[in-house]
């Protein structure tokens, strides 16, 4: 299993659109399952998870890792995947929608839990949405020169920090909001 995988073709992230995928590929996260495993825990056919395990490996993110029993052991094919369209395709356009929406969703939780007060969810949300979609767009060219090379998670976090840093001027306003919004001081 790799690190990280980046990932900007169009058809690739496409298959991400669909909620059933995004929830294989959180579960097999925490370890290696079959089919008849995700089948149960998702509460879908063993067919309707064999199509979509199909796709996600033909796609590049699932690998069969082994085997257990008759069954085929699916597993992550990276740890971290790193999904920025480098074309503008209508369809990877929604899939990043819904990706951004889960992300942003994520991050409000989490700066709850850590014991922020946000002042406006709504627009915290949209503004991490707006934020995340002008950062793509900003690296995308990076980023796809970067596609297939190997890097581990370390290079990861520092390439992300840099990309920010060179993005920064760019995004001064989202990040000046974001800012008020947790109630941090200048």
């Amino acid at each position: 299993m790799k690190d990280v995988l980046i990932v900007t073709d169009a058809k690739k992230i496409k298959v991400l659109a669909e909620k059933t995928r995004v929830d294989i590929l959180s579960l097999l996260r925490d370890r290696p399952m079959t089919a008849s495993e995700l089948s149960m825990i998702l509460n879908k056919d063993p067919s309707t998870i064999h199509r979509h395990v199909t796709l996600l490996k033909e796609a590049g993110f699932v690998e069969v890792i082994g085997k257990e029993g008759n069954e085929k052991l699916y597993g992550r094919s990276a740890r971290v995947f790193l999904i920025t369209p480098y074309e503008n395709d209508a369809n990877a356009l929604v899939a990043m929608d819904k990706i951004h929406t889960d992300e942003a969703l994520r991050l409000y939780k989490i700066f709850i839990e850590a014991g922020f007060e946000i002042s406006n969810k709504k627009e915290f949300i949209n503004l991490i949405k707006k934020f995340l979609s002008n950062f793509e767009n900003l690296s995308r060219d990076i980023i796809k020169k970067l596609e297939g090379v190997e890097i581990n998670r370390l290079e990861f976090i520092r390439i992300m920090a840099l990309l920010t840093l060179i993005n920064s001027p760019k995004l001064q306003e989202e990040a000046r909001r974001l800012r008020e919004l947790l109630g941090l001081g200048d």
